[in-house]
């Protein structure tokens, strides 16, 4: 089977989860697929920079948003032969119909739900190019059942042109001895305190303003006095975020690093007392998977995809109960039995999103699309 895949995303969204989830994808395809053919369509440069393919591989390169793609893209498909082309970016820029089949995954509906957390000029696009993208598809990948459900209550598809297989965290996400974390994080980030972490985008979907307003009614109650770290590029959010914790004259107690390279994360999710996601929507959620696999406890919100993702291997609290999430917070850090119990089964619940597993259920849709 000759497979075609969209892997411009790897560059475009690096260190998002959309960006890792393809690269996961490919890299993991690559590895346990020595059956098929695969092609990628590619920006400028070489793939093999950014994917460590053990094997042979072609690809086809075409800039962002040229204004070729709508005859290019066909006409290289059709060339390659190929036979089922792969769009794992939400699905924009599907191609016509042609002789190949189409599977497009899906992550989350976000600006159906949620429009007022996303830009004019991403909504319109969104919400003008989906419902095309959802009938061009002859299959749909969700992360999801909370995504599925959405998929189906939006544009009313039949459950059954939709599979569930999941996103997972890469193999770099793992327990790390203290003795190593902690002089790296000292080293390079001069953080030397005890710390809750959140990681993730700043934007008010995000809720990050909801941890800091928990953390600021509990800061005197700490065990061990620690401070709050919040990940994040620099951006018009994060400079609403530093202004919130001066208002709160806390901001001697919340650090944020700026923008943290993806390869330096697992450092900071092993060097956390405590990993906190207050998001109000997510059609997967990486982030709390990717603590848990570091060994690190973790308290998120009780809507959308979350709950589904984690399981009991957290705690869960309303996004907008400010003193429910304080009062979590406390709990997991002055309860050494809690702690332990969540880190047990974290360790256990992110074993659910092995990206063997994982690129083994989407072979298996490929072949069911080939063959339809």
């Amino acid at each position: 089977m000759k497979l075609a895949i969209e892997a411009r995303p790897i560059r475009w969204s690096y260190g998002t989860g959309i960006g890792n989830y393809t690269h996961s994808l490919i890299e993991k395809l690559y590895e346990i697929d020595r059956e098929n053919e695969y092609t990628f369509l590619w920006t400028e440069g070489d793939p093999g920079t950014l994917i460590p393919f053990r094997r042979k591989y072609s690809y086809y390169s075409l800039p962002r948003e040229d204004q070729r793609e709508e005859v290019e893209i066909p006409l290289w498909l059709n060339q390659e032969g190929a036979e089922v082309f792969h769009l794992p970016q939400n699905g924009f820029r599907t191609p016509s119909p042609g002789q190949y089949k189409v599977v497009v995954t899906i992550h989350d509906l976000i600006p159906y739900f949620y429009p007022e957390f996303v830009r004019t000029s991403f909504l319109k696009r969104f919400v003008a190019e989906m419902p095309f993208i959802v009938e061009r598809a002859d299959h749909i990948i969700s992360v999801s059942e909370a995504s599925k459900n959405d998929l189906i209550t939006v544009f009313g598809l039949d459950p059954d042109k939709i599979a569930v297989i999941p996103s997972g965290p890469s193999a770099a996400y793992q327990p790390l001895p203290k003795e190593r974390t902690a002089p790296w994080l000292r080293k390079k980030y001069r953080l030397s305190c005890r710390y809750i972490l959140y990681v993730g985008g700043l934007n008010p979907r995000k809720n990050v303003s909801e941890l800091v307003y928990a953390y600021s009614k509990i800061i005197g109650d700490l065990p061990d006095q620690q401070r709050l770290v919040i990940l994040g590029g620099e951006s018009k959010h994060l400079d609403k975020l530093k202004r919130l914790a001066e208002a709160l004259s806390i901001q001697d107690d919340v650090i944020f690093p700026g923008f943290v390279p993806t390869e330096d994360l697992p450092y900071f999710y092993n060097g956390a007392d405590l990993f906190v996601y207050p998001s109000f929507y997510e059609g997967f959620g990486l982030p709390p998977i990717e603590a848990m696999a570091c060994a690190t406890p973790v308290i998120t919100s009780n809507v959308s995809s979350l709950p589904e993702v984690v399981g009991d291997a957290a705690l869960t609290v309303s996004p907008t109960d400010t003193l429910a999430l304080a009062e979590a917070i406390l709990q997991v850090l002055t309860s050494p039995a809690l702690r332990e119990s969540l880190i047990k089964k974290g360790l256990q619940q992110c074993q659910r999103y092995n990206w063997t597993k994982i690129a083994t259920q989407v072979l298996e849709v490929y072949r069911k699309v080939q063959q339809s």
